[in-house]
């Protein structure tokens, strides 16, 4: 396991040449989950399976040249810890922690911060007090703006305190109000609805998200791909951006797998099929801790 971090953290967009993630491979406590529906879980995954299922995507990142880091072993009550992107985000050489809303995922942020810190990246932020926060309703809309989902996952106060923190570095926030037009309890992240492909091209699931926020897509240029709801289900929006002009797909997704090459994107598609009974999609599994600037 690496313990020495050689470059600063810093992440400024979804789509810039990915260099350096974090990911954590279900071990043992991907098996102590015996009640699906406790966990909003759609059935219970073979680890084996999902297992297999992180292995390639982490072969593909490696074999595009991006450095993997992986959590290390978790407490076996953490049995989501698959999805470390609902944790923490980098911005700026450092890291923001957010702080899970579910009560079978807190104490996550810890093991992550933990495993940060030992690579030598600071903590900017930690969200607290009666802020929840989970960073699977942050998405990059540009080099200086982020969108954050507000739903059950991610409160006002939660925000707040990350919008300050955002603030420091002359980074805007839009605040996206997520529907309960997701079949997911209203516990959907904005990164399940809305992904940005390329600097001028975003995945939407329009039913999910407020027309002002379309209309502010439009406003900057941002061509949109509606995602259909059988594929939203399927989590085509979770799509992970390699490098410029090239992306990661959830496969079985043929309506945004044609939309995405008839606009010149190169796509691979990668199986989640068991994986995405826990409630995650593609995206979730990465966190990316280095992207090339766009500039």
């Amino acid at each position: 396991m690496s313990t020495i971090w050689d470059l600063s953290p810093s992440v400024r967009s979804e789509v810039g040449c990915l260099e350096r993630v974090l990911v954590h491979e279900p071990g043992a406590e991907f098996n102590t989950v015996v009640d699906p529906d406790a966990w909003n879980w759609d059935g219970l995954p073979r680890q084996k399976k999902v297992v297999e299922e992180h292995e390639a995507l982490v072969d593909e990142l490696e074999s595009r040249g991006v450095t993997v880091h992986y959590l290390g072993d978790v407490p076996e009550q953490f049995a989501e810890s698959l999805f470390v992107r609902d944790v923490a985000f980098a911005v700026e050489e450092g890291m923001c922690i957010g702080k899970m809303v579910e009560e079978t995922r807190r104490g996550e942020e810890r093991h992550v911060t933990e495993r940060c810190v030992e690579l030598g990246a600071p903590i900017y932020h930690s969200v607290h007090g009666p802020g929840s926060f989970e960073v699977g309703n942050v998405v990059w809309v540009a080099e200086g703006t982020i969108a954050i989902g507000r739903s059950q996952t991610t409160n006002a106060e939660g925000i707040r305190q990350v919008r300050t923190l955002l603030e420091t570095y002359d980074i805007d926030v839009v605040e996206v109000p997520i529907f309960g037009s997701t079949n997911s309890t209203g516990q959907t992240h904005l990164a399940l609805v809305f992904s940005m492909v390329t600097p001028e091209l975003a995945l939407v699931y329009p039913e999910a998200v407020p027309d002002e926020f379309l209309e502010l897509l439009a406003d900057r240029g941002i061509d949109v791909i509606p995602v259909p709801m059988r594929e939203q289900r399927n989590r085509a929006t979770s799509t992970i951006v390699v490098e410029p002009g090239s992306v990661l797909l959830p496969a079985g997704n043929q309506t945004v797998r044609s939309a995405l090459r008839d606009r010149g994107i190169d796509v691979t598609e990668l199986s989640i099929r068991e994986t995405k009974k826990a409630g995650g999609g593609l995206k979730g599994l990465v966190l990316p801790l280095e992207r090339a600037s766009l500039e």
